[in-house]
């Protein structure tokens, strides 16, 4: 980076050098001097432009706005229930084929509303962050949260002016972009009353920890959902139905820098009787890493092997993860691999076992 900088050295080879970076930031906590790598590579990235093609940029563009339209998964239901898949997997080329093997089939779930009401006794008043990706594949695990939240006597609010959080900008060198969609989020979820501001997606959260550095520091405290409901102590209050399965914890990288957010989840599925709980070794990176199993396929796909050899070799039945593209990835590769393991996140495990 530094020879990048100084115009030392100019080759398309350090550009590819630096773009197979997957950003995991494993090397920050390994760094015995404490340099902040994520910092560095954004800032470098943000000098490259022109490395970004158009089709890169658009295709950014789309997956940070599409989801915030209603309309959005119903055509995309629609897109899937009518052959229309099974034409772009075969005329689409490998980019368009790759995105829609990516989708899961989307169940019919109602749309998410602005505001729901608690249970009594109410408890306090928390705003769920959707995220953009999480918005389209993740409704099951929205849903659960408000029902979890609501049932334990908190008032939830999804408002409707929320956007992305700004990290596939942010690390695909477009910071004003980022730092664009973080004064949006703030001016949304600081015009409200809050207890907590809570993401169910681990990658959203990391960067909305980061929103006071870029200036836009958000009022109401912010948590991994898991996290908060473990610490409530509220959950003996409710009764949970025995699973007699193997669920296996996976721990994206994204978890593994926000404190207390992996206790936070074996915590959480502890409440299910008679679940058999283990957790996957830290085998690394499965390669989604935000945007990168889009731009970086051969490297992601690599990289997720490893970690689905890791998963056979559990013997495990239902596989939770906190991190929307580590889902994404991990099924995708699973439904190539003919692997019939359940993919979800905790908060829909925990509620499926609700009495």
């Amino acid at each position: 980076m530094q020879a990048l900088v100084s115009k030392a050295v100019e080759s398309a080879k350090l550009h590819r050098h630096l773009d197979l970076c997957l950003g995991c930031l494993a090397c920050e906590s390994a760094c015995p001097s404490g340099v902040r790598y994520g910092s560095l590579i954004d800032s470098v990235r943000a000098l490259q432009p022109e490395r970004i093609s158009r089709f890169q940029r658009y295709r950014l563009s789309m997956i940070s706005r599409l989801p915030y339209l209603r309309s959005s998964r119903p055509l995309l239901r629609l897109y899937q229930r009518s052959g229309l898949s099974s034409i772009v997997r075969k005329l689409g080329g490998n980019r368009l084929s790759r995105l829609d093997r990516l989708l899961p089939m989307l169940p019919k779930s109602p749309s998410l509303q602005p505001f729901y009401r608690a249970h009594e006794p109410a408890r306090g008043c928390v705003a769920l962050f959707t995220g953009c990706v999480g918005r389209i594949t993740d409704q099951p695990a929205l849903h659960a949260s408000v029902d979890l939240l609501t049932r334990l006597g908190f008032d939830v609010a999804v408002p409707d002016l929320q956007t992305c959080c700004g990290a596939l900008h942010q690390h695909s060198g477009q910071p004003a972009i980022a730092t664009q969609l973080a004064a949006i989020n703030r001016r949304t979820f600081n015009a409200l009353k809050l207890d907590a501001i809570l993401y169910i997606a681990t990658g959203c959260g990391v960067h909305l920890l980061e929103y006071e550095k870029l200036g836009q520091k958000l009022n109401a405290p912010l948590s991994d959902i898991s996290t908060f409901l473990s610490n409530t102590g509220l959950l003996g209050e409710l009764c949970f139905t025995p699973l007699q399965r193997k669920v296996l914890i996976h721990h994206p990288c994204s978890s593994r820098r926000i404190p207390g957010a992996g206790a936070g989840v074996s915590k959480l599925l502890r409440q299910i009787p008679g679940v058999d709980l283990r957790t996957l070794p830290n085998t690394g990176c499965c390669g989604a890493a935000g945007s990168y199993l889009l731009t970086q396929p051969a490297m992601a796909d690599q990289l997720r092997h490893s970690i689905l050899e890791q998963i056979g070799q559990n013997d495990c039945d239902i596989l939770v993860t906190t991190n929307t593209g580590c889902a994404l990835h991990l099924a995708a590769g699973m439904r190539f691999e003919c692997a019939k393991i359940e993919v979800m996140h905790p908060l829909q495990l925990i509620v499926q076992q609700l009495r």
